[in-house]
């Protein structure tokens, strides 16, 4: 993890180190329960798991799968995948960026880069959204840590440097200098 950025009212820090897989295919519920993994069957919502990784479904057809970022390890050996499964492994760490933006201010912070409403009213804890933020195709997921707010953001990784500089330029009047 890198902190990239903090102040009094947000914090940013760099998770792309972490662990991140996906699965696409019809047989996606069966596979999940088969590797003791807890979904639902409502897409665009994450699943917080016992380990502490988040399954994120974002189709009926696909999942992300995010690593604990307290104790990261793989969540998808593709090398042992289950062929008997009419789904297959998807790898996200190396296409996608993905950013941890905490704090009180952070809905109002996303509202300067993107259409969404991400305030509590709006946007409940587990909620995912795949939008456009910054002009750029992202996907947002409140993931709540105890009570103060928290965001995943991930895009396509040719797009990183550019989310940091539009991200670092919306939280500017948050952040302390």
């Amino acid at each position: 993890m890198i902190d990239l950025a903090s102040g009094a009212g947000l914090s940013l820090l760099d998770l792309s180190e972490l662990p991140r897989s996906g699965i696409k295919g019809e047989d996606l519920s069966s596979w999940a329960v088969s590797n003791a993994m807890t979904i639902g069957d409502a897409s665009n919502r994450a699943y917080p798991q016992s380990d502490g990784s988040l399954v994120v479904r974002l189709s009926p057809g696909e999942l992300l799968l995010l690593a604990d970022s307290s104790k990261p390890r793989d969540l998808l050996a593709e090398d042992e995948f289950q062929a008997s499964y009419k789904c297959y492994p998807v790898r996200r760490r190396d296409s996608h960026y993905w950013f941890s933006l905490c704090g009180e201010q952070s809905s109002e912070m996303f509202a300067k880069l993107c259409a969404v409403d991400l305030s509590a009213k709006s946007f409940a804890n587990h909620s995912v959204a795949q939008t456009s933020v910054a002009r750029s195709s992202a996907i947002i997921i409140r993931h709540d840590a105890g009570d103060r707010k928290h965001y995943y953001l991930l895009g396509d990784s040719s797009m990183a440097q550019y989310m940091l500089s539009c991200l670092n330029d919306a939280m500017a009047e948050y952040c302390d200098e």
